[in-house]
């Protein structure tokens, strides 16, 4: 299986002609040609996911020549045409090579999505954590406007305690300036953990479905800013 040279292709893994051409003794103009043929014989002439025609360079005269990438089932179907003791044996060692890489990449995905559910738990956790913070905040916010207008009742009929009543209106109004300015940071805060969401969840199964949710939720928070 270590004489095997694979590679990956939209996710999966490919072996090129020049390998193949090179493992089963051939020459690989004449493997192009065989691969061609094969193109020909598909739906929608030379549009296949089986082969990708790429190129590569020369070593020597360093120029840049046509060369294809299979997947398995395009191997299987560019090896049967190939005979001998020596081409069974290659044949099994591709297989095995392309058994190993697919359960190689298989485990990688699942990694991956391991890594990606816990990066958006983590997401999520800050949006919930966002809209608490927004929702305490707003709700202050309320009671000091509250309060200000209470006193500043007080200090329009207060004559006699004009001096008390105006500092206390005025200590108020700071207030208020105060929380308006940190409710208008958290839903900044907010909507930062509700785009950095999006990006972390962009591609997920169910991100539509996620994100809809999750932004009917935040809607009522939204509207107070």
């Amino acid at each position: 299986m270590t004489d095997i040279i694979l590679s990956t292709q939209n996710g999966e893994p490919v072996a090129s002609s020049r390998d193949v051409a090179k493992r089963f003794g051939k020459r690989h103009d004449h493997v192009i040609r065989d691969i061609e043929e094969l193109i020909k014989g598909f739906p929608k002439n030379g549009d296949t996911p089986m082969f990708f025609k790429t190129e590569y360079t020369h070593p020597q005269n360093h120029q840049k020549y046509p060369m294809y990438l299979m997947n398995r089932d395009g191997f299987s179907m560019l090896a049967m045409g190939f005979t001998g003791k020596e081409a069974v044996q290659w044949k099994l060692k591709y297989i095995e090579a392309f058994n190993a890489m697919e359960k190689q990449l298989a485990q990688q995905h699942r990694d991956q999505r391991e890594v990606q559910d816990v990066n958006i738990q983590n997401a999520i956790d800050r949006v919930i954590g966002a809209r608490k913070a927004l929702d305490k905040k707003t709700a202050f916010l309320d009671e000091c406007r509250k309060a200000r207008e209470e006193n500043k009742a007080v200090y329009l009929q207060a004559k006699s305690l004009c001096g008390i009543a105006k500092a206390t209106y005025s200590k108020d109004c700071s207030t208020v300036r105060a929380m308006e300015t940190a409710v208008r940071m958290a839903q900044d805060n907010l909507t930062h953990a509700v785009d950095d969401l999006t990006i972390v969840a962009k591609g997920y199964p169910f991100y539509a479905a996620l994100m809809d949710s999750l932004l009917d939720e935040l809607a009522p928070a939204k509207k107070e800013d």
